[in-house]
């Protein structure tokens, strides 16, 4: 019973504590098969795909009379206003909590979000990557 309870603490720490970091220029290596037109992952982009990764970042929320945040776009910069394009799809993640996550509330700081991402081209929203989040926090300089 002792091992059993010490490798599900092991199992648990290792996937919460050593996410694996990852850059937006790692991010950007997504490419674009011209015959095919489907986006193709290589290198250490396919080793990350589907799995828990932590980044730096910044939100903007989808809904924005909600105290708290479920659901929002991911980006390596400041949101721009409606006057500045925004980053390519390559470099946008929809983040959507896990369910009983830690509430998050809307923040113009950089925040590092950890969670598993995987492709998910969506179309309405431009982003190349989907994110399931499990934790995030502020990160004020």
């Amino acid at each position: 019973m002792k091992k059993i309870l010490f490798l599900m603490m092991l199992i648990f720490f290792n996937s919460t504590i050593f996410a694996t970091e990852v850059t937006w220029e790692t991010l950007k290596t997504l490419d674009l098969d011209p015959k095919t037109k489907s986006v193709v992952a290589k290198g250490e982009l396919k080793k990350i795909l589907g799995q828990e990764v932590t980044i730096k970042g910044f939100m903007m929320p989808l809904d924005y009379d909600a105290k708290t945040v479920v659901e929002f776009l991911f980006m390596p910069y400041v949101p721009a206003c409606m006057h500045v394009p925004p980053p390519p799809p390559n470099q946008l993640v929809l983040v959507k909590m896990k369910k009983g996550s830690t509430a998050v509330q809307p923040s113009f700081y950089p925040v590092e979000i950890t969670g598993k991402i995987t492709l998910d081209a969506n179309k309405d929203l431009e982003s190349s990557y989907k994110m399931e989040g499990f934790k995030i926090k502020e990160i004020k300089q």
